[in-house]
This record gives structure tokens, sequence and C-alpha cells, in this order.
């Protein structure tokens, strides 16, 4: 089962979810109480090896994702938007993570990504759990109390928590990553 802990904010989050198993980590470069400053992740995002990196993004244009992408040594975008041919280019240069509100085979964009549901579109708030029979991330209203239940009802490729593994909003707690990972591999 593969793990994005997103809302990164601080190094030692991003640090912890590293050593308690993440995959990736997610860093947010749109409206959210999780946003960053590209800025002011630069001088230590660096730091952080051994773990996929995704920078999240919505309607920023395509030239301002790859260059924050490309300065910050990121591995993938992670866009909330609708699907259009101009993300191409991000897939070129990229992995990309295309973010939908619900599953529908028509609306997959026209270029390979990872798809990510999430019903909420970053809200945290539980979306249905059900078997597409694609592979795909789950998000939205997932904790270390549902993640379990989750993964074995909707049997995605992997899940993203943001709000779900927080002590406040934009600081992860190391407990609950931890509890996170170990009930959505279990």
């Amino acid at each position: 089962m593969w793990v994005k802990i997103c809302g990164i904010t601080r190094l030692e989050d991003a640090l912890a979810a590293r050593e308690l198993g993440a995959d990736a980590v997610g860093f947010v470069f749109t409206e959210s109480r999780r946003k960053v400053d590209a800025a002011l992740v630069a001088p230590w995002v660096a730091e952080v090896r051994g773990v996929e990196k995704v920078g999240v993004f919505s309607t920023e244009p395509v030239d301002d994702i790859i260059e924050i992408c490309s300065r910050l040594g990121l591995d993938a975008a992670q866009v909330h938007a609708p699907a259009s041919p101009a993300y191409e280019r991000l897939a070129m240069r990229l992995g990309v993570i295309f973010a939908l509100e619900e599953y529908a085979p028509g609306r997959l964009p026209p270029f390979a990504c990872r798809i990510l549901l999430d019903a909420s579109r970053g809200r945290g708030r539980a979306g249905r759990w059900e078997d597409l029979g694609v592979p795909y991330i789950l998000a939205g209203g997932l904790t270390p109390d549902n993640v379990g239940e989750a993964v074995r009802r909707a049997r995605p490729f992997g899940v993203d928590v943001s709000s779900g593994v927080e002590s406040a909003p934009g600081i992860k707690d190391p407990g609950k990553i931890e509890r996170f990972i170990r009930e959505a591999r279990s």
C-alpha cells in the first residue's frame, strides 16, 4: 500500500513521515490552510531524501508548476483542476497525480498519470469507499481510525492523508502518522 502524507509545512514533519515509512510527502502550493511558500521550503526540501516529493496545485499555470517543481527538486505534481491537454507537458517532465472528485473514465486526462479520488476536494471529508476495479489513490477524511476499513472496502493502490494525522493545521503528529501507515498496510 502506497502512502502519502500531505500538507507538509515543516522539515521535521517530512523527515518523520519518511522515517515512519511513508512513500511520499506532499507540499501544497495552492490556496489551503496548509499552503507553503516555495521560497520558505527551498532551504530544506533537499534534505528530504528517500521519499517521493509531490507538489500540490490547482489552477496555477503549467509553466509555474514546472518551475516550482524543478527549482525544489520535486518528483511529481498533483493537480486539482479540470483535465486538459496542457498538463501533458507536466507528464513529460514529472510524475503526475491527477485529482478527481469522482471516477469517470471519460473525464480522465489524455496522458499517463496516477489518479487520486477525493470527493471533498481537500476538505478532509470522506467520500464513498468503493472498489472501482482500477488502481487509484484514495483521499478525503482518512484517519488512523478509519483507513484500514477504507482500504478493505475500496481496494485502492494507495492512500493520501493530511488533516487526519495532525495535532493542529499544518503540524503533523508522528504517533498518528505511524498508526495511519500501520493501519493502511495491515
